[in-house]
């Protein structure tokens, strides 16, 4: 289990750094725009685009399962901080199923629809004929990636109910301590 973890930890590495380019594209983009609208009257006419269809849509995507991993999400946790180990387990439990379940089921649709998309030549209309399919794959790619790590922790919490013992160490995020509601 700790070797599958740090193998899907090192994909989610991946796909952070992709999301950190997407953003860094993004900030590059417009401010290059700006330049040359406010210098030279002349924009990019191709920006508004390239930025909402596919940058945005990377930079939310690709950064799913590692905002989760790290912690990160918004967490409703004013009771789980009273809980008992055992009964942590079992609300993450739970937590993981229903995500593991909502997940793989995005992934699948946004996977079909991406196919859709490219098998039909889908393109929006415009002055450029941006193909749709590279931002739909972009769900099933954020949202496959999540359903896998939120599986892992499925089985980690089962692990740790059944045995009662903490066989999968899950310890409370990194840089959050102190934060909440006290």
């Amino acid at each position: 289990m700790p070797m599958l973890s740090r193998l899907l930890g090192r994909l989610e590495a991946v796909f952070d750094w992709l999301a950190a380019a997407a953003m860094f594209l993004i900030m590059t983009v417009v401010f290059c725009d700006t330049i040359l609208r406010y210098a030279f009257n002349s924009p990019l006419s191709w920006a508004y685009d390239l930025i909402s269809i596919y940058l945005v849509a990377g930079v939310f995507f690709f950064s799913l399962a590692g905002t989760y991993s790290a912690g990160a999400h918004v967490n409703v946790d004013i009771l789980q901080k009273k809980l008992p180990p055992r009964a942590i387990d079992a609300t993450e439990l739970v937590t993981a199923a229903v995500g593991v379940l909502v997940f793989t089921l995005i992934a699948e649709a946004g996977m079909r629809r991406t196919i859709d998309a490219f098998v039909s030549g889908d393109v929006l209309s415009g002055a450029i004929g941006w193909p749709t399919w590279p931002a739909q794959a972009l769900v099933p790619l954020g949202c496959g990636l999540l359903a896998l790590r939120l599986a892992l922790v499925l089985v980690g919490r089962l692990l740790n109910l059944a045995t009662g013992r903490e066989i999968v160490r899950f310890g409370r995020p990194q840089g959050h301590e102190g934060m909440g509601f006290e």
